[in-house]
């Protein structure tokens, strides 16, 4: 017996367990390498928190965007249960782009200690913001959409006005 307590005394010294992690990423990477790993970087205060299904939906009002942002208000989905983000506050986020969605996704560096965003990011050139209305909607969007409503209408006009013009 003896000797059985003493092979598996020395056995466990060969099979040591590893340190395991509920999330592959317990350790997110510092902003200067996470500036590459994610779509987009910005500085934004959290305007707004809506809560669907299982996801949190949250409208920033961007203040400066390092990377893949370039309007002033967006929409990110953030986990419901492990989403941190807290209304009023600022945050430097890190977010991927999921089809038309912004996402906070749950190992991203995003933190609300802004001012590592000059330490780390501050040899990166901002990006020019655009204006949107307070539904997110594009003012560009408008224009196309007037412009468009009146190409339809000269055309019906030409229309209507050959058509009598034939009788």
């Amino acid at each position: 017996m003896k000797k059985i307590m003493i092979a598996m005394f020395l056995i466990s010294f060969f099979i040591m367990p590893k340190q395991s992690f509920a999330l592959s990423c317990a350790e997110p990477s510092p902003p200067n390498i996470a500036y590459d790993e994610y779509d987009a970087v910005i500085l934004g205060t959290v305007e707004n928190i809506k809560e669907e299904n299982e996801e949190k939906i949250l409208t920033i009002k961007v203040l400066k965007s390092y990377k893949g942002v370039d309007k002033k208000i967006i929409t990110v989905k953030e986990n419901l249960m492990w989403g941190e983000s807290q209304l009023y506050l600022d945050y430097l986020f890190f977010l991927n782009k999921e089809g038309e969605n912004w996402v906070n996704p749950l190992c991203s560096p995003t933190t609300n200690n802004t001012e590592i965003a000059d330490e780390f990011l501050g040899d990166k050139i901002g990006m020019a913001l655009h204006h949107v209305d307070e539904n997110g909607i594009d003012f560009k969007k408008w224009g196309l959409i007037a412009f468009s409503a009146a190409l339809f209408i000269t055309v019906l006009v030409v229309f209507f006005i050959r058509k009598r013009k034939q009788k």
